[in-house]
């Protein structure tokens, strides 16, 4: 039987065209699905907790004198109440606020005749009250700072050290004949010298700041950190990486 060449093309063009819509429409959904796996988030068990709220919580913050327990009237630097930058937050005798569940701030407070006051908080839903003590100014009295922070691998200051820093040099400022040395934090052990010297090079840096704002240097030490290193080597989460950094500020005269 004799068969017609071009019916024999057109066969197979079309048996290859029916091929290409076979490989394109596997590649779609393959395509389809890894996208979709790309952008799923997987939700954390920790979020389905019957504990965990999206309701704000309210809490009263009070600040008092250590010694003698009389409430202060005073002003606090907050990080975290706007997520954009800190806000200055005037604290009387029971001031109440609106947390965020579970997010960090930080309080920064700095008043005449009394050691500089820094921490974190998390907002707990089953802390209804928060005190803040302020203790009298005194020789021996230290103080962590925080957050002061690093580019990673440098000693260059991190921007959002910033309002740490401006708090520490009003500190100095309103206090006129304090005199204080910086510590940097050394926490893990580390077998060479340089590891040391980053952490005196780090308080250095802070030295710097204070001095290049107008402190004079003879009210400024740099010091080595008496706590005894740990035995692990290397920072193995976010809080012993910043513990790494922390700087101290400890009160030699006043």
């Amino acid at each position: 039987m004799h068969t017609n060449p071009t019916t024999k093309s057109l066969d197979f063009a079309s048996a290859l065209a029916l091929q290409c819509k076979l490989i394109l429409g596997i590649l779609t959904i393959l395509s389809s699905t890894a996208l979709t796996a790309q952008f799923t988030v997987e939700r954390s068990p920790w979020l389905d907790s019957k504990a965990v709220t999206d309701e704000p919580v309210q809490q009263t913050w009070t600040v008092q004198d250590s010694d003698s327990n009389q409430s202060l009237d005073v002003e606090l630097t907050v990080e975290g109440l706007n997520p954009r930058k800190p806000i200055s937050l005037r604290v009387h005798e029971d001031t109440m606020l609106q947390l965020q569940p579970q997010r960090r701030y930080t309080r920064i407070c700095v008043e005449p005749d009394y050691m500089m006051y820094s921490d974190r908080i998390y907002a707990d839903p089953d802390v209804t009250s928060d005190t803040l003590r302020l203790e009298p100014l005194a020789v021996g009295l230290k103080v962590e700072l925080e957050p002061i922070v690093f580019y990673p691998g440098t000693n260059d200051l991190y921007f959002s050290s910033i309002p740490t820093l401006e708090a520490l040099l009003t500190f100095m400022e309103v206090n006129p004949t304090l005199a204080v040395a910086i510590q940097s934090s050394l926490r893990f052990t580390e077998p060479s010298r340089d590891a040391e010297m980053s952490g005196r090079a780090r308080a250095r840096a802070v030295y710097e700041y204070l001095v290049s704002s107008g402190v004079g240097p003879s009210r400024l030490a740099i010091e080595q950190h008496s706590v005894k290193a740990s035995e692990i080597s290397e920072p193995q989460t976010i809080e012993e990486a910043e513990a790494a950094q922390r700087i101290t500020v400890r009160v030699t005269n006043y």
